[in-house]
């Protein structure tokens, strides 16, 4: 997987939760099996761009740890069997769908 794509996570109550997970690529467009996750504008209501676009090359990138919208990351082992959620913002079933997700697509 090389773009990024939306997800909606299903909740036991029947709801869902439209997420956009994020492919962490190396310098060749490899994939290194890190994907970080982070919450849609669409039906979330929060904007992670709250004023114009100022491309600045010098500045330094909004850090995870600062943007209200991530929710974490999955990272897939060797074999691609065997992941790991680092986070604290997901459940054990979203995490799960995820991962599911990605493996299917051939994370």
């Amino acid at each position: 997987m090389k773009n990024p794509v939306t997800l909606a996570l299903k909740h036991t109550d029947g709801s869902s939760r439209n997420i956009l997970i994020e492919p962490i690529l190396q310098h060749n467009l490899t994939n290194t099996g890190v994907y970080k996750i982070y919450k849609t504008t669409i039906d979330n209501e929060s904007a992670l761009f709250t004023e114009e676009l100022e491309i600045d090359e010098s500045k330094p990138s909004l850090a995870d740890s600062d943007n209200p919208d991530y929710l974490g990351k999955i990272t897939f082992g060797q074999d691609h069997q065997q992941w790991e959620y680092a986070g604290e913002l997901l459940t054990a079933d979203e995490q799960q769908q995820i991962a599911l997700y990605l493996h299917q697509k051939g994370a």
